[in-house]
């Protein structure tokens, strides 16, 4: 590894189902389910997903046009980079707040969001980009997010989610070429449906008195707001490239951000 760079390529490429090696170990996957609560059938959807993109290639590539491989080269790593994390933080402030169906259902959350790092180190490799290891959105978000305990960090992954699924369907649908999109339709539909498990899984840890959780109900679209701000100013590049403008990004986030706070705030 040299500085500011790590050497995925030759992870990337070597085995398809290699994970990043301080991935946690999922439990065995459970005979049966015992209940039906949103958390265990949660944990069985995450282990009937486990290594769905096992196969994936990026053999078939086009030549892309110049302004959108620029652009990749630019904001590619940055994604790269914030999928890769280990998840110890959460999985720890997590025990004993959560039940063990829900900590296994995180612990399976997180190998695929390292699957994700997976796809997109491959994507670089075949772009021939060098990965990074660090930046300072991926510092200000690992700040923010362990301030608090497990809810608060799981409020600010939740915000990180909403803007990766809008990237990424940008990407697909911007990108000019038939491989890289359909990698990253994959991309956005694993966003969203872990969206999903979020919000069936976290309402019940949400609750507070009225006016404190309308408070932090209003204080997390205002942090959703700014992070999107940020992320649209530093990938304007990508976002023209992909044919989307900036407010247009903006809008569409903050939108899907009130709606998913109806979901998390109102369903306790």
């Amino acid at each position: 590894m040299t500085d500011n760079v790590i050497d995925f390529r030759a992870w990337a490429t070597a085995r398809s189902k290699r994970r990043h090696p301080s991935t946690w170990t999922a439990e065995a996957a459970p005979t049966q389910i015992d209940d039906h609560s949103p958390e265990a059938l949660w944990r069985s959807d995450f282990e009937i997903h486990a290594d769905q993109h096992a196969n994936v290639t990026t053999s078939g590539m086009w030549v892309l046009a110049p302004v959108v491989d620029a652009a990749l080269r630019q904001s590619l790593p940055v994604f790269q980079l914030g999928e890769i994390g280990t998840g110890r933080h959460l999985l720890d402030s997590a025990c004993g707040v959560v039940g063990e169906d829900h900590l296994q259902a995180l612990r399976l959350f997180i190998i695929e969001s390292q699957e994700h790092a997976r796809l997109l180190a491959l994507v670089c490799s075949a772009l021939d980009i060098d990965m990074i290891d660090d930046h300072w959105s991926e510092q200000a978000f690992r700040v923010t997010r362990h301030r608090r305990g497990a809810r608060f960090e799981l409020l600010a992954i939740v915000i990180a989610q909403l803007i990766s699924a809008e990237i990424y369907s940008t990407i697909a649908h911007g990108v000019g070429d038939p491989t890289l999109s359909r990698i990253f339709n994959r991309l956005h539909v694993d966003e969203l449906r872990q969206l999903e498990f979020h919000s069936a899984t976290l309402p019940q840890h949400l609750s507070w008195p009225g006016p404190i959780s309308q408070l932090v109900r209003r204080g997390w679209v205002v942090a959703a707001t700014a992070a999107t701000i940020a992320v649209a100013w530093e990938h304007r590049r990508l976002l023209s490239a992909c044919g989307q403008t900036r407010r247009g990004f903006i809008t569409d986030i903050v939108a899907t951000t009130r709606a998913q706070g109806v979901r998390l705030f109102d369903a306790t």
